[in-house]
């Protein structure tokens, strides 16, 4: 007899772990998933489809992606599980068994208790139909206001600049990007948007949102004891996520803030049950902590350990370091690992390296700049933190990400072989990671010799 799969959740999390899982194992499964989306949207896409370089239609991916591995996808949410008896009750009231549970359901957009923010042309950004509304509203849009500095509100507003608009960002904290990068990186971003005419409001708290008599609305601000008003025919709130597992809090599964906890092996602490993505508290491949991710890649990594346990194989997950990258304005970020701040707020020994280079060779006419440092901690100098800033950052973050994952120190980093091309890397004596390992081991070295130096001097 099939054993059955069921996973909650569409995302790539939920489709991977299942698609893996059945085509290990070719007719050992029966696999469902429960869907609470109309559709398989790619998130990510959306400020692309905001400018126009990309459509909502090609962002849908079809149903068949899963179909054709034998997965059943079925629109029915899940409402409620039942560990004792292996059932899980969707919103139809049809009861779904299961051998193996696969907890897939990410995040949700949150939506802060702000008086008004339930109102027309207010808009967060995560589902189709979330970017298909703000696509019609900003047809007839002059002025926007983006309530968040993180990631998906930069991305917003830099979209909606690009569509000629007027765009406020409101940030509660001091810096944009709070939490996720340090100061330092933060500033580039800050001084990029101001450049492009963004105004920013920082430390500022949005008090209310009210509908004016044409239907357009106005942004009630708090900033250090003055309050501000701000119109606005478009509001986008990216005010950061919640785990979608409120239907899981009465049914005894370990939790940690909503975020469901997973050993190495994903699984959680009800038999047979596993957690992966965005709504699981994984673990950091850097630092002996548990470590959330909202990111696509980790969840597509962590539903193939899923998969391959499912299927009898003993993978264990590794955690991960966390790398993304986002482009605004046409400037691009990409960061893996722990910024400086968090760097030095875990260990006693964090020193870093800086490069400044080109995208390309500096004799291509398209040559950009481009910006990286090196974080490493440690006698040993582990790398444990890589920043890029500029053009053609991915790459580079990517190599230092893989290098974090092996646990690479600055000597090994030292030994990188990489390519050299005019139109495709920088110059060859100008590799951005070579060039930040180097100013570090630099630095290291001159404190060595300013500390021991003349103790070390023959008389």
């Amino acid at each position: 007899m099939k054993k059955k799969i069921l996973v909650i959740g569409c995302g790539g999390a939920g489709m991977f772990s299942s698609i893996v899982a059945t085509q290990l194992k070719p007719g050992k499964f029966e696999a469902t998933i429960l869907s609470d989306e109309k559709d398989i949207y790619c998130r990510c896409t959306s400020p692309y489809i905001l400018t126009k370089h990309a459509t909502l239609k090609e962002a849908i991916q079809p149903n068949s992606m899963i179909g054709d591995y034998g997965v059943k996808l079925v629109p029915d949410p899940a409402v409620s599980v039942d560990f004792s008896r292996k059932e899980v009750i969707g919103k139809s009231g049809v009861n779904y068994g299961y051998d193996y549970l696969v907890i897939a359901t990410g995040t949700s957009a949150f939506k802060p208790p702000i008086k008004g923010i339930n109102g027309n042309k207010i808009h967060t950004v995560r589902t189709s139909e979330d970017i298909e509304d703000i696509a019609k509203h900003v047809k007839k849009s002059k002025k926007a206001v983006v309530i968040g500095g993180g990631i998906i509100g930069i991305e917003m507003a830099g979209a909606l600049k690009e569509r000629g608009m007027k765009v406020s960002i409101v940030e509660i904290q001091d810096k944009l990007l709070s939490g996720i990068t340090d100061e330092e990186y933060s500033d580039k971003i800050k001084n990029l948007l101001e450049s492009k005419k963004i105004d920013l409001l920082l430390n500022s708290t949005v008090n209310e949102i009210k509908t004016k008599r044409d239907k357009s609305k106005q942004v009630i601000i708090s900033q250090c004891k003055k309050n501000l008003k701000l119109d606005a025919d478009l509001i986008i709130v990216a005010a950061g996520v919640r785990p979608n597992t409120q239907f899981l809090e009465d049914s005894m599964l370990a939790m940690d803030k909503g975020y469901i906890i997973v050993n190495n092996k994903m699984k959680t602490n009800k038999s047979g049950v596993y957690a992966c993505g965005d709504c699981s508290s994984s673990k950091s491949a850097l630092v002996n902590e548990k470590w959330p991710s909202q990111l696509a890649s980790v969840a597509i990594q962590q539903a193939k350990v899923v998969g391959y346990q499912m299927a009898g194989m003993p993978i264990n997950y590794h955690g991960h370091t966390d790398a993304f990258a986002f482009k605004v304005l046409g400037k691009e970020f990409a960061q893996a690992g722990l910024d400086e701040e968090k760097a030095r707020d875990k260990f006693k020994i964090v020193f870093t390296g800086r490069a400044e280079t080109t995208d390309i060779y500096k004799d291509m006419k398209e040559h950009e700049p481009l910006q990286v440092k090196l974080i490493f901690a440690g006698l040993r100098g582990k790398l444990i933190g890589i920043q890029a800033y500029g053009k053609g950052v991915t790459g580079h973050v990517e190599s230092g990400s893989l290098a974090m994952s092996l646990n690479a120190g600055i000597m090994k980093l030292l030994r990188y072989n990489y390519i050299a091309h005019p139109s495709l890397t920088p110059w060859p004596f100008m590799n951005p990671i070579i060039m930040a390992a180097e100013d570090a081991m630099g630095k290291v070295m001159a404190r060595f010799k300013k500390k021991f130096g003349k103790c070390c001097t023959k008389k």
